[in-house]
């Protein structure tokens, strides 16, 4: 029976000044909505805020998560929703961070939360890369925090410290289980809306905009980014086999079916390459340790191929979109020219690196022109339409491998490496209660995804890296290992002789 830990409910009027905070904190930073008719509709809706806010933290920590989960999808967009640039994901993972720490009932029947020695050195990681922003003077900049808590990062690492608590019990993890399953039919859906139409129905309409600056017009999902969607919809998909597998009922296992055919669809309507091998090579590894999932592999790859193959002759337009960006050679030649500069700027700052968050501005010296192909890569051109112009932007190092090694150096490197290696290996391969095996499997998945997409991705919005480390967490488990074990059996000792049988 689970120990019920004492909580703490806050009074009345400790909810009436987060609520003056909140406006406060309005009129700090987006004036304009405390004028006009926006003065009669944002105190109700900052009185309705306080009110969900109030009422999830009577509710278990698990349905916070998942809401900030799904509301992540979105992270750095919400201007596009015209509600300006208020953080709402990140606002949900610091009320998740603040249930535990002052104590609010939905933990009531939640497991205390264990610190391991990989958190130690996560830590550590952060600590490193805090250290390298200060010192390149990029800590306050915005870009460089932000990326500091969604990418490295303080975010993720945090809910790989938490979640193993709050997804202890069956029934959180359903919740969540449930709840990629609905980021996946919204994503895999959407993807086939973005790619094939009708446009209509894609939501939010600036997920439209956003793929007609992708070269090609490849499907990128509320991300802007089609390495971030690639990633999305592979776990979501690798979470509809977990449901087809666990779910009872034939209406809930098809719809988890119908929701992975349209999530590895959607990961190639991203027409990205290295989220084809990344994909790829994520089933494999996950089916090759299984004795069922060695049988199924060449009947689900052939069934994936028919699909995707079914989809090209159906659809000239994706056939043709295929085509010129398996055969484009631009994107090559980019990556040719980063990883080169990024080369000479090891070599020039081999162990600190030049500094977290400098590469865009650091590396253009390193650019050097060559006779086998065009100089380019270090920044975007400008594109003009009509009366308006983009200006040019600094292109990122499109290697997460390198880009670590030339900001923060071999060392912080190696650092970073270490403690994803350590925290995801030790959430696949430790002993655990059997029903968190399907879980485990699906991070090793994951994890060869995200290894092999690593190469190719010159950035990532925070959903990928937050989910990825919220999975790690479920699949830890709260149990020490050495608990799962096989059971010491003591052996009682044959008696000795006693004085009088002697």
């Amino acid at each position: 029976m689970p120990i019920v830990r004492a909580t703490w409910r806050p009074p009345w009027y400790a909810w009436v000044l987060l609520g003056l905070s909140a406006l406060a904190v309005t009129h700090k930073l987006e004036p304009r909505y405390l004028k006009g008719h926006w003065l009669f509709l944002t105190p109700p809706l900052a009185l309705g805020g306080v009110l969900i806010i109030r009422r999830l933290w009577e509710l278990p920590p698990a349905v916070t998560m998942c809401v900030a989960l799904v509301l992540t999808m979105f992270s750095g967009k919400w201007k596009q929703f015209g509600l300006g640039g208020l953080p709402f994901d990140r606002l949900l993972i610091i009320l998740v961070l603040a249930m535990f720490l002052l104590r609010a009932p939905g933990i009531a029947r939640t497991p205390a939360l264990r610190v391991r020695n990989v958190h130690l050195l996560l830590c550590v990681t952060i600590m490193y890369v805090i250290v390298s922003a200060v010192a390149a003077g990029t800590f306050t900049s915005e870009s460089g925090f932000l990326s500091l808590v969604d990418k490295v990062g303080v975010a993720p690492y945090l809910m790989f410290l938490l979640a193993p608590a709050i997804f202890a019990g069956e029934r959180e993890r359903d919740l969540l289980l449930g709840t990629l399953i609905a980021i996946g039919a919204y994503l895999g859906f959407t993807a086939i809306f973005e790619s094939l139409g009708p446009h209509a129905l894609v939501f939010p309409h600036y997920i439209v905009n956003f793929d007609n600056e992708l070269p090609g017009h490849r499907a990128g999902g509320p991300f802007g980014s089609s390495l971030s969607e690639g990633f999305s919809t592979f776990a979501c998909a690798v979470a509809s086999v977990i449901a087809f597998v666990k779910w009872q009922g034939q209406r809930k296992r098809f719809f988890a079916a119908v929701v992975g055919v349209a999530c590895v669809f959607g990961c190639f309507l991203t027409l990205e390459r290295g989220v084809w091998i990344a994909a790829l090579t994520g089933i494999v590894i996950s089916s090759l340790v299984t004795r069922r999932g060695r049988h199924m592999l060449i009947p689900g790859l052939c069934a994936g191929a028919l699909l995707i193959g079914g989809a090209l002759f159906l659809s000239p337009s994706l056939s043709q979109k295929t085509s010129f960006r398996v055969e484009d050679q631009s994107s090559v030649w980019d990556r040719l020219n980063m990883t080169a500069a990024g080369v000479r700027m090891v070599n020039a700052k081999p162990l600190f690196g030049f500094g977290w968050n400098t590469y865009p501005t650091a590396s253009v010296p390193y650019f050097r022109e060559t006779a086998d192909y065009p100089m380019n890569g270090f920044s975007t051109q400008a594109n003009c339409k009509l009366l308006s112009c983009s200006p040019e932007v600094l292109e990122p190092l499109h290697d997460t491998y390198l880009s670590l090694a030339v900001e923060l150096g071999l060392v912080g490197a190696v650092l970073w490496f270490s403690s994803f290696v350590w925290g995801m290996g030790m959430s696949i391969f430790d002993l655990g209660p059997p029903t968190l095996r399907a879980w485990k499997l699906g991070l090793l998945a994951l994890t060869t995804c995200y290894l092999v997409i690593c190469p190719f991705d010159p950035y990532q919005s925070s959903f990928p890296d937050l989910l990825l480390w919220v999975w790690a967490g479920v699949a830890l488990g709260v149990g020490p290992a050495r608990q799962m074990a096989r059971p010491r059996i003591r052996v009682p000792m044959r008696p000795g002789p006693t004085p009088s049988t002697a």
